[in-house]
């Protein structure tokens, strides 16, 4: 055999094992027993044939490693061939503003029998009123009677969401200037400062869109204010924020240090929203932030035209990184700030195909089915009033989806390089399906250690 064509063979090989050794320590280190077992067995079978070709000596060899190679380039090339990652989600029509009284998750904060607002509503809605009913008298999450429930540590989510909304409650008190003097920046500047500002603060992603009106809530249903009341917004950016959820905590979903991670980066990215918006009342500008407990706008839309991310099929922002293991917040504001596109990496056309959220889903909230136009948009409707039943239900806010979603794996260059791998083309998309489940089943279903300070047993 050739000295050329055996160097070829033995860097393949190399490359194939360190590929394979760094996948298997990977899993290792994330306690992810399948997959390193998965990944062994086929490396192996990968690899230890190409060994064979190199080491033994028979007629006919080199012809039979040139082909090997040759079909082994082929293959490599087709599966980096950047056809485009089709499939993200398209504003077809007329978006009309949304009545935050009518998404169903905030029917549960404000609303209560015998309030001249609980029976307003409804009146107007009397076919909602027997299901809503039957979930208010389902114990709340976190609470007495729920699934799971410890006293010792409930009380974490409970006192992270009380800091959450007493942060939240001066944003409508002082939306306005209190700089002396405007301070005219470029937009590009000012958006740059900002950015960096909030990634100094713990901000993962960040980015600046103008405001879409339709993103705007039409009426008051949760937070200060009167229930019910117009919601007016005169701002025409907006800058979004998101924060990481730690993988560690997401693993456990259902399980009740789920929602202690959830309500903690509600309020960490929740800190950095009212800091950007701080700072720009500082600068002589309009600015509200827009919290958990305390928004005006919807978050997912306006940080997918920001460019931080694609709508998935479970109905949440996919991150390229992070996946849709992120909380969001929002700031608005009247300054100009440099926009940055929408990004399309794979995720929405990895949807099409992947179902693992839906198959995943204890409450069947997640649709199976083909995307379908809603308020303009065409997307995958998901059904929030079961999925939230289904939270009353185990005292959690889930979160299922979000961990069994291949795109929620920790950042790092193995699973970063499925990621890249995702965004080529639809073949490798499949071949990245098939490998996830492979590793990790349908279901992740996997028992890992809870951190000692959220574990019942300590």
């Amino acid at each position: 055999m050739s000295v050329w064509l055996y160097i070829a063979g033995l860097v393949i090989v190399t490359g194939l094992s360190v590929a394979v050794l760094g996948f298997v320590v990977t899993s290792l280190i994330e306690r992810e027993w399948r997959a390193a077992g998965v990944s062994v067995g086929l490396g192996g079978v990968a690899v230890a044939p190409l060994v064979v070709l190199l080491l033994v000596d028979f007629p006919g060899r080199e012809m039979v490693v040139g082909v090997v190679l040759g079909v082994g380039l082929v293959a490599a090339l087709l599966l980096a061939l950047p056809l485009g990652p089709a499939g993200a989600v398209r504003v077809v029509g007329d978006q009309p503003r949304v009545d935050e009284r009518d998404a169903f998750f905030h029917r549960f904060y404000r609303l209560e029998p015998g309030m001249d607002e609980y029976d307003r509503y409804y009146e107007d809605h009397p076919d909602q009123r027997a299901f809503d009913e039957r979930v208010r008298a389902m114990p709340n999450l976190a609470s007495p009677g729920s699934r799971g429930f410890d006293p010792r540590l409930a009380a974490f989510p409970h006192a992270l969401n009380d800091v959450v909304e007493r942060l939240s409650r001066d944003l409508d008190e002082d939306p306005a200037p209190v700089g002396s003097e405007r301070v005219d920046l470029e937009p590009e500047e000012l958006s740059r400062r900002l950015k960096g500002l909030a990634r100094h603060h713990g901000a993962r992603l960040v980015g600046c869109t103008r405001l879409n009106p339709a993103y705007v809530y039409s009426h008051i249903a949760r937070g200060p204010g009167d229930w019910g009341s117009p919601v007016v917004l005169n701002h025409r950016y907006a800058l979004a924020i998101a924060v990481e959820m730690d993988h560690r905590f997401v693993r456990l979903a259902p399980d009740p240090p789920v929602i202690t991670e959830t309500t903690g980066q509600y309020l960490e990215s929740a800190k950095i929203a009212v800091i950007v918006a701080r700072t720009l009342h500082r600068l002589g500008w309009e600015a509200r932030a827009h919290v958990d407990s305390n928004y005006r706008v919807m978050a997912v839309p306006i940080a997918v035209d920001a460019g931080l991310g694609e709508l998935g099929r479970l109905g949440l922002l996919i991150t390229p990184d992070l996946g849709p293991r992120v909380r969001i917040t929002v700031v608005t504001t009247n300054a100009p700030l440099a926009q940055d596109p929408p990004v399309t990496f794979g995720a929405a056309a990895f949807c099409e195909t992947c179902l693992k959220c839906a198959d995943a889903c204890p409450a069947n909230a997640i649709s199976k089915g083909p995307r379908r136009v809603v308020a303009g948009v065409e997307k995958w409707q998901s059904r929030d009033d079961t999925c939230y039943r289904h939270w009353r239900a185990v005292g959690t806010d889930c979160a299922v989806c979000v961990k069994v979603c291949p795109f929620s794996h920790p950042a790092n260059p193995a699973h970063d390089l499925v990621r890249w791998v995702i965004g080529r083309n639809g073949l490798t998309r499949r071949l990245a399906l098939w490998g996830d489940d492979l590793c990790y089943g349908r279901l992740h279903a996997g028992k890992f250690p809870w951190p000692d300070w959220v574990d019942p047993r300590g």
